[in-house]
């Protein structure tokens, strides 16, 4: 599998097993990656966290990654797997994905 941190295999795996692979959203006036990364954290993180602004920064990042290697697509109001993502994904079990999501709302991954 490529070399991904485990914020960018969250967000593939995230985007796989919580929307199919696309999801469509409403940002308002914010960038796409920051209204993403705080929808994100508002679902997983209660409250803020002293590691609440770490883990927002580092998906910013992993989003900006992930659109610059091809493997997530954003438009407008989607964000979508492209088929290079979507085989990337599929080796990212579901119990991974559990581990991950564990690990992002404790301030660990």
């Amino acid at each position: 599998m490529e070399q991904l941190t485990n914020i960018e295999k969250f967000i593939l795996a995230y985007l796989w097993y919580e929307y199919g692979g696309a999801l469509y959203f409403y940002r308002g006036t914010e960038e796409p990656e920051h209204f993403l990364a705080r929808s994100i954290l508002d679902e997983f993180v209660k409250g803020r966290p002293i590691f609440y602004d770490r883990v927002f920064q580092a998906l910013v990042n992993g989003f900006k990654k992930l659109t610059q290697y091809w493997m997530i697509e954003l438009r407008g109001y989607e964000i979508a797997l492209t088929s290079y993502g979507k085989e990337v994904v599929k080796k990212i079990s579901k119990e991974e994905y559990e581990k991950l999501k564990q690990l992002l709302s404790t301030g660990k991954i």
